[in-house]
């Protein structure tokens, strides 16, 4: 079995509820401006502690990671700022020592995106004046979603012929499943509060006013 499949057979218990929160039932403008903003404050941490994991550019082109910048893009269009957007909290994510974890932690930003006609036309079906023009991260793979997903594939092949590198991918790939879970409650908890992000971020979260950085060599 291929690791990129044994990684989905391992954190199969998780895919359903993640399913879930990525494609809620009734959609609204403002519902789809909170889905955007729950995955750009999950996607932007991953992806800088992924640029900034040593030796990672051996193992994938890391100009796949860039799809915080395909919500920052979706989340202007809808009239936030960038003073708005800096002030989005972030979930906290570890930097990573190796690409295995980096990697592990990718696993599910990466399934996401094999389902991206579904989602569009449920989004779009409710709201297609702003799904017309802010669609850009659910469309980031479009055309292209079956080589992406086999390059991902690829580049775990490297850790399949070491048991230590294998486990450590899945475990990665299960922190990051339970890390978007509590990020996901987090985040539904302010909204239900009404507080302006400015005011109330993610708790014990060191990123929460985290900047890019560039990728460590």
């Amino acid at each position: 079995m291929k690791l990129i499949e044994q990684v989905g057979v391992e954190t199969a218990a998780f895919h359903a509820a993640t399913d879930e929160d990525t494609l809620p039932g009734a959609v609204t403008p403002a519902g789809y401006r909170s889905y955007l903003t729950r995955m750009y404050g999950f996607v932007l941490s991953v992806e800088l502690s992924i640029l900034n994991t040593p030796r990672i550019e051996r193992h994938l082109d890391i100009r796949r990671f860039k799809k915080r910048e395909l919500l920052r893009r979706d989340l202007m269009t809808l009239g936030m700022t960038s003073r708005q957007l800096a002030s989005i909290p972030l979930c906290s994510v570890p930097l990573f020592g190796t690409p295995e974890e980096a990697l592990g932690w990718a696993y599910p930003i990466e399934r996401s995106t094999l389902r991206p006609g579904a989602m569009f036309r449920h989004f779009a079906s409710a709201i297609p004046g702003e799904v017309a023009f802010a669609s850009s991260y659910l469309k980031c793979y479009l055309g292209l979603i079956g080589e992406m997903w086999r390059s991902f594939g690829h580049a775990l092949e490297s850790f399949e012929d070491n048991q230590v590198r294998t486990v450590l991918v899945i475990d990665s790939a299960r922190s990051a499943f339970r890390s978007y879970r509590s990020w996901r409650v987090m985040h539904d908890q302010r909204r239900s509060t009404d507080s302006p992000p400015s005011t109330r971020h993610a708790s014990s979260s060191p990123t929460a006013s985290r900047s890019e950085r560039p990728a460590r060599s």
